[in-house]
């Protein structure tokens, strides 16, 4: 019988004991996989989607809160800014692509983004991988872009898999970027699927797409209302829409958001256009921060570099609490290192005649010692692959959670580097536990042992 079987018949002699340190170690070895794979995966969605576009021009306020409303429906964007910025993004020579956001309304949480026929033509080549060809991030899984009639939805594929909207169906805005009890749904301006996109790895997954006119439609309604409600001391003569719907009023069925819209239609040019956001990818990368500067300096406005701000994130925020989390992992793994030596300590203070019998028949002190590490190693290798199991399994069973929470599509059962150096630490420590017991055994005094 090889020595490896005889510390596997040694563990089987002690089955709950046995399966309590393997337990251990594969706690602690899957807390570190899980820090370390949702780490990969963190730079590798998160760090990689801020490269998506150059530059955001949005209101004056933080530039980090412009990055996450706008490119990872994250937080609540700052303000508005002129359409007209839009023209004027345009018009220079340093811009490819100028992709307008306007956003106000969301529907179960996920962001209704008015935007134009520009969106389809936003290009990648980053996302999977440094060699990959630049091509179009967004692909329609069914339907067709809904960007050249008001009201007409496109859905990201987290959105469409969620809500279990498909096409044809028809939902109602509600006001706000935020799922918050009680608020105010639009019944009068429903929304009709047109198109579901194909899964893109991104935060554009949670959005919902539509045309910008049916973001200001709703809002120009909502503030007429308000309006209407609470009164105006902005001028005495009635403008000629407001005088004819006065003279024609809405019938008693009709909804006060329907009454309203007479008092603000969509055509008029009485109402300042505005937009949340203006995404930008410039002709060369290298002049974002050039770019950044002057723009900013000649307009209201502010510009936001993402990468340069999720950067800052990371560095500052994410990764300390990663560092925290790892160092979290490790103790776990000590704890479950000192189980092993613990374990074999009392089980070589158990078995000390069977040894001893052992080096009667022959064995040599050496060998004796090679037992007890293989008890250490099996115990180690064991634990440390069902703990990398245990973490890939929760990771496919979370992973569409986390999508939908997030954005960020996590893929399961990869590997890493950093992973691998980490849990062959694992199985360092647990042999490093089993070397004091090991020795220990291998030392004894064999007539004492007899007589015991």
């Amino acid at each position: 019988m090889s020595l490896l079987a005889i510390a596997w018949r040694y563990l089987l002699a002690r089955p709950l004991v046995s399966l309590l340190t393997l337990l251990g170690v594969a706690l602690g070895s899957a807390l570190v996989s899980l820090v370390l794979t949702l780490r990969a995966e963190t730079n590798r969605t998160f760090l990689a989607e801020s490269q998506l576009v150059d530059c955001i021009v949005g209101a004056k306020g933080s530039p980090l809160q412009t990055v996450l409303s706008s490119v990872y429906h994250l937080d609540l964007p700052p303000g508005n800014i002129a359409y007209t910025e839009l023209e004027t993004l345009r018009k220079d020579f340093r811009v490819e692509r100028a992709i307008p956001f306007a956003l106000g309304d969301n529907y179960r949480g996920f962001r209704i983004v008015g935007t134009d026929e520009s969106l389809p033509t936003l290009m990648i080549n980053r996302l999977g991988g440094e060699d990959e060809e630049e091509r179009p991030l967004f692909a329609l899984a069914e339907g067709r872009w809904g960007l050249d009639v008001p009201f007409e939805a496109v859905l990201g594929s987290t959105v469409a898999r969620e809500t279990g909207l498909v096409m044809g169906s028809t939902f109602h805005g509600t006001h706000g970027l935020l799922p918050i009890p009680g608020s105010a749904e639009h019944p009068e301006f429903p929304y009709t699927v047109v198109g579901i996109l194909e899964p893109t790895g991104t935060s554009q997954d949670r959005a919902i797409f539509t045309r910008k006119d049916s973001v200001w439609v709703v809002h120009d309604a909502e503030k007429a209302l308000h309006d209407r409600l609470f009164g105006t001391a902005q001028s005495t003569t009635p403008e000629p829409e407001v005088a004819a719907a006065e003279e024609n009023p809405a019938p008693e069925e009709t909804t006060e958001l329907e009454a309203a819209w007479a008092f603000a239609p969509p055509s008029t040019e009485a109402t300042p256009r505005e937009l949340t956001s203006i995404l930008v990818q410039l002709r060369s990368s290298g002049l974002r921060y050039q770019f950044a500067e002057e723009y900013t300096e000649k307009t209201n406005t502010l510009v936001a570099i993402p990468i340069r701000e999720v950067q800052r994130l990371y560095t500052n925020f994410l990764q300390p609490m990663e560092r925290t989390l790892l160092l979290v992992a490790y103790v776990v793994v000590v704890v479950a290192a000192l189980s092993i030596l613990t374990g074999l300590y009392q089980a070589g203070e158990r078995r000390r005649r069977d040894v001893a019998i052992l080096r009667v028949l022959g064995a040599r002190p050496r060998e004796v010692m090679a037992i007890v590490l293989g008890e250490a190693a099996l115990l180690s290798v064991f634990g440390t692959a069902a703990g990398w199991l245990l973490a890939q399994g929760a990771l496919v069973v979370f992973q569409d959670w986390v999508a939908a929470q997030t954005g960020f599509a996590v893929r399961a059962f990869g590997w890493n580097a950093g992973e691998l150096m980490a849990l062959l630490i694992v199985v360092g420590c647990g042999l490093l536990a089993g070397i004091l017991p090991a020795w220990k055994a291998q030392g004894a005094s064999l007539l004492q042992d007899l007589q015991s």
